[in-house]
């Protein structure tokens, strides 16, 4: 089978790879959809998101879904021809955290295209079933399931946050990221959410969601002392610093952006105001909810994928180069035939 390897900083290599045999408790899994991520583009574009830094050739990629093509002798939930995504981390199931329902903070998980552990842009998975979910016959386009896994993002952060009916919230971030935050919380219950950002294509999509109010940071101003809670899903600073003025003394903010390592944050400001910082890494238990969320906003979500791209050595390498440079993109798919 075919698999693509990134190298080295945007030079991508294709490799032949023998087909995956299952264990027990494992599925093969023929992958045809993969979404490209943000963060699969900082590793191609820095090599590094953080402490996570590539020093070897790895295979990108962990939105992605696919059919049964194969299941091991104690398979109970699968069988071959089954239409399924895959949570891209398999979580030891034994350390404190994991035992807590807190797998997603495992020091030991294997998370798809995380260094070293290789993602999906290869034609063939094998994977523990108990992290495979069958895809709502609702939804009939691979591309489209693959929004559950950014949608368990969303998902996620929003449980960390705890919204109660009718509070008021601003996303930073109008990113897919931002989308997904903006899709949970109008399912929470919020009463007004607003989303903002500083390209105005990007807050055009937000308002397509279903954003009450969308905001340009660059010539607008946010209100003072505003929103009872918000999300910050730029990973950018001065967001952090925007966030803390607007929400509203004793509000929250979830922390979801993967920014610089080191950053400006006047938390002071937080103190004085104590706004909780609630910070959200990836997810645990969420992809039954993301699949229904899937379910519910199906024809917005897939309006968001812009970009349609055959799988090849030069297909990914297009693919990432239109994530990363085409002011047009919103969510590229990898589709593989």
């Amino acid at each position: 089978m075919k698999a693509v390897y990134l190298d080295k900083v945007k030079c991508f290599s294709e490799r032949e790879l023998p087909m995956p045999e299952c264990g027990e408790h494992q599925v093969v899994v023929q992958i045809k959809a993969a979404g490209i991520c943000g963060s699969d583009v900082h590793y191609w574009a820095n090599g590094r998101i953080g402490q996570f830094v590539v020093k070897e050739p790895l295979i990108l990629g962990h939105e992605c879904s696919g059919i049964v093509s194969a299941a091991g002798s104690k398979v109970t939930k699968f069988s071959v021809g089954d239409k399924v995504v895959l949570e891209p981390g398999i979580p030891c199931m034994k350390c404190e955290h994991c035992l807590k329902g807190r797998y997603n903070l495992c020091q030991n998980i294997v998370f798809f295209a995380t260094p070293p552990d290789d993602g999906i842009l290869a034609e063939n998975i094998v994977y523990d079933e108990n992290f495979v979910f069958k895809i709502p016959e609702e939804i009939t386009d691979f591309g489209l399931a693959t929004m559950a896994e950014p949608l368990s993002v969303g998902v996620f952060a929003t449980r960390r946050i705890a919204p109660c009916l009718r509070e008021r919230a601003i996303i930073f971030g109008a990113g897919i990221i931002g989308i997904t935050c903006l899709l949970a919380a109008k399912a929470a219950g919020c009463k007004h959410v607003v989303v903002a950002d500083i390209r105005n294509d990007r807050l055009k999509w937000a308002k397509r969601m279903g954003a009450d109010q969308i905001i340009n940071t660059k010539t607008e101003e946010i209100a003072e002392n505003t929103f009872d809670f918000g999300y910050e899903a730029t990973g950018a600073d001065i967001c952090c610093n925007l966030a803390v003025k607007c929400i509203k003394p004793g509000g929250r903010i979830a922390m979801v952006g993967m920014g610089a390592e080191f950053q400006k944050v006047a938390l002071v400001d937080y103190v004085c105001k104590e706004i909780s910082i609630i910070p959200s890494f990836r997810y645990s238990n969420t992809y039954p909810t993301a699949l229904e969320l899937l379910i519910d906003n199906k024809e917005k979500l897939m309006q968001l994928i812009t970009h349609r791209i055959p799988f090849s050595l030069d297909g990914v390498d297009e693919a990432f180069h239109i994530a990363a440079e085409d002011p047009s993109a919103v969510k590229v798919v990898v589709e593989f035939n």
